[in-house]
């Protein structure tokens, strides 16, 4: 597999400028930002583990959490576990992922076989930012990454409603684009305090449904839509 010296030169540029990190081993780069569908049908396992980014995700899942329980403490140093906590799960799911990589130049330089149109789900969005951190972290170390995903991150982290409107956003988009109609929430309070109440929200379309805790019956909802949203972006609902 190869392309332009100007293609890998944009594409360091590309991160350098979004995320704050230039890398030196441009082919390390070049695989975290390369689907394995773009290796064809021929593509042996070898092939995949050489070429294809599969593996950069799954350290990049780690090191992103890593990195971000990290930057909210820093963050928030007033803040319980339970809310950093909370908010870290909505920081890190596949929507938010999403939603903070494809507002970026990115994606224009991810890699993918022809047969994938888009838009792409939101897992091979996450997967290639996860993947790209991956990247920073062996190309440039802990303190290169904990800085990519402060940027990649940044307004999220500030504006934690963002999470919330984003998710509930993206799944009406998702509806009314596959079933012409919108998901159906339900939402009730099971417990907390009067401090810290607790909701759980249920929202279905389509036979699928998706259900979600929070404080408040926003949060409760928007966790509904992202376990929806991934249920939708599963095996089971490809293509």
């Amino acid at each position: 597999m190869s392309e332009t010296p100007d293609a890998s030169t944009a594409r360091i540029d590309a991160v350098a400028i979004v995320l704050g990190h230039r890398f030196i081993n441009s082919a390390l780069l070049t695989q975290a930002c390369t689907h394995t569908s773009r290796l064809g049908a021929q593509a042996t396992p070898a092939d995949k583990r050489r070429d294809a980014n599969e593996r950069l995700e799954f350290l990049g899942d780690a090191l992103l959490g890593a990195a971000l329980c990290q930057t909210l403490c820093e963050r928030f140093p007033d803040v319980d576990e339970g809310p950093l906590s909370r908010l870290k799960s909505r920081l890190v799911s596949r929507a938010t992922l999403a939603r903070a990589i494809e507002v970026t130049v990115l994606p224009d330089h991810c890699l993918v076989g022809q047969q994938m149109s888009k838009p792409w789900p939101d897992s091979v969005k996450a997967n290639f930012a996860e993947a790209i951190l991956a990247a920073i972290f062996m190309d440039g170390g802990w303190e290169a990454v904990r800085i990519a995903v402060g940027r990649l991150l940044h307004d999220f982290v500030e504006d934690p409603m963002q999470v919330d409107e984003d998710a509930r956003m993206a799944l009406q988009v998702w509806c009314l684009e596959h079933h012409k109609q919108l998901p159906n929430y339900t939402s009730d309070r099971v417990g907390g305090t009067d401090h810290e109440p607790l909701f759980r929200a249920q929202v279905s379309i389509a036979g699928t449904t998706g259900s979600g805790d929070g404080t408040s019956r926003r949060r409760a909802e928007a966790a509904a839509a992202l376990a929806l949203m991934a249920q939708m972006n599963g095996p089971e609902h490809a293509g």
